[in-house]
């Protein structure tokens, strides 16, 4: 069941949600800008737990003596932007 919070803003920063929800914009409310807005730091949030889970495996692996020869690590790489580049491609389509 949704619920509702009430959020006080300064008057720049309620011109800026106002522009950005006035129909033309991709947003239709300021509900909805908000939504989104969370929706997208709780991704990034995300992307940051996980990136620092790989780290700490990382490490762990290193700490183990478990490493990868300069060769393995430039492909993998390689495989990694290549992955990404095509997902920008797609996303730019």
């Amino acid at each position: 069941m949704p619920s509702s919070l009430h959020v006080s803003l300064p008057d720049e920063m309620r011109a800026y949600v106002d522009l950005r929800t006035n129909g033309k914009s991709c947003y239709a409310t300021p509900s909805e800008y908000v939504r989104d807005l969370i929706r997208r730091d709780m991704e990034i949030e995300q992307e940051r737990q996980y990136v620092f889970g790989e780290l700490l495996k990382s490490a762990d692996e290193i700490a183990r003596g478990e490493l990868i020869s300069s060769d393995q690590l430039d492909t993998e790489l390689d495989a990694m932007f290549a992955a990404w580049e095509k997902e920008e491609t797609k996303a730019g389509e």
